[in-house]
């Protein structure tokens, strides 16, 4: 039964190895056949993932977020669905060099990391902690997005004034666009990941009568949480600087992925 409902998650992360091998193949021959035949293969891979996580929740009865694997595979199906729409609205297709991979990565860990599909504990059913999990594994994808779209825009911003297009120039959008989605994204994310950690403080308060436990993944989580808010008051503030907003920008994904490799199962 398991390696049943295991095939389509394999089906998956083969069809966004292909998918994210033709986007980058792109870079260098800048033909447009690879990138549309690299998002199709992604969209299949799409599909196939989508199954995969309804298999889990069926068999499981929850949301496929209570676990390393589950969040992981979550995380990947949430950034690749905002993707598709920002593609819809934007065509950005730059977008790709830095989505596929993250996606590819972050189903690899699901691949991996061999974890039992199990119910969830019925002490472990409660509004709160479900709230945790799933504010928390959307707060992060929505502010990978984010950091997808600045780096972009920390590219296309170095080509504009050194007068000296890179080998993604074509492929990157307006900065004006860059920085919008990258704000937006960063915007509705940070909120909503903030939501999932005051829930997790909730649900530690309940249940041990204290705050949450000095972890490596609660300290990841606290340090990507002000990260991202730093991030975020460099768009309000109109203080975009490339280099360190970069720099912020890489330091907060190594603190949410560091964050989500240390959950364990519920």
């Amino acid at each position: 039964m398991t390696l049943t409902i295991n095939a389509a998650l394999y089906i998956a992360l083969g069809l966004y190895a292909g998918g994210t091998l033709l986007a980058l193949l792109s870079l260098w021959s800048r033909e447009r056949r690879l990138q549309t035949g690299g998002l199709w293969l992604m969209i299949a891979g799409f599909v196939s993932h989508t199954i995969w996580i309804g298999s889990v929740c069926v068999r499981t009865g929850h949301p496929p977020i209570t676990n390393l694997p589950e969040a992981s595979s979550f995380v990947a199906w949430t950034v690749f669905a905002v993707e598709i729409g920002l593609f819809i609205r934007y065509r950005v297709h730059a977008a790709s060099f830095f989505v596929y991979p993250l996606v590819l990565l972050l189903l690899t860990i699901t691949a991996l990391v061999h974890e039992p599909f199990t119910k969830m504990d019925p002490q472990l059913r409660s509004r709160v902690f479900i709230g945790h999990l799933l504010f928390s594994t959307l707060g992060v994808a929505a502010l990978m997005i984010g950091i997808a779209f600045t780096v972009l825009a920390y590219l296309q911003d170095r080509a504009l004034k050194e007068k000296r297009p890179g080998r993604m120039w074509e492929w990157i959008p307006s900065l004006d666009i860059c920085k919008r989605v990258s704000y937006r994204a960063l915007a509705i994310g940070f909120p909503i990941y903030t939501i999932g950690l005051i829930a997790g403080v909730l649900w530690s308060y309940r249940t041990t009568a204290g705050l949450m436990d000095l972890r490596v993944k609660s300290i990841g989580a606290v340090v990507a949480w002000v990260l991202f808010a730093i991030l975020l008051q460099s768009y309000i503030a109109g203080s975009f600087r490339g280099r360190r907003t970069l720099l912020v920008s890489a330091g907060a994904f190594v603190a949410a992925l560091v964050a989500m490799l240390g959950i364990s199962h519920v």
